[in-house]
């Protein structure tokens, strides 16, 4: 494999977990592959889950009806999302592997990695 850049994003509040260890695993695996591998441990970080007006810098274009994915498609392209946004975003720009490591909640994924893909996957970075 040739060396390539790994972004795991991980989501589970126990570093003695069966995820915990599926995603040590991955990094000693591709690291030992010649890979950098870099990660958002959702967790630690302490990301917010909710997609609020908060996460644009600046005004909004309709205050009285707030609607999340216009308004932050417009502060995309303003380049007005707020910090954690745009740095999970530029790690998803920068890599050319992405892993999601998650135990699986009533068939889906936990709240905090639903709110990462809400947020950090907006209309106009990841689709139009």
């Amino acid at each position: 494999m040739a060396a390539k850049k790994v972004f795991i994003v991980y989501a589970h509040q126990s570093t003695g977990s069966f995820n915990a260890a599926a995603k040590d695993a991955a990094v000693e695996v591709l690291a030992g592959q010649g890979c950098t591998v870099e990660g958002s441990d959702l967790y630690a970080m302490k990301f917010k889950a909710t997609a609020t007006a908060e996460d644009i810098t600046g005004e909004v274009k309709n205050p009285d009806h707030f609607r999340y994915a216009e308004e932050t498609k417009l502060a995309w392209e303003a380049g007005k999302l707020c910090a954690e946004i745009t740095e999970e975003q530029c790690k998803l720009t920068e890599a050319d592997l992405i892993i999601f490591q998650f135990p699986m909640y009533w068939f889906t994924v936990p709240a905090i990695m639903k709110g990462w893909i809400d947020r950090v996957l907006t209309l106009g970075f990841t689709k139009t």
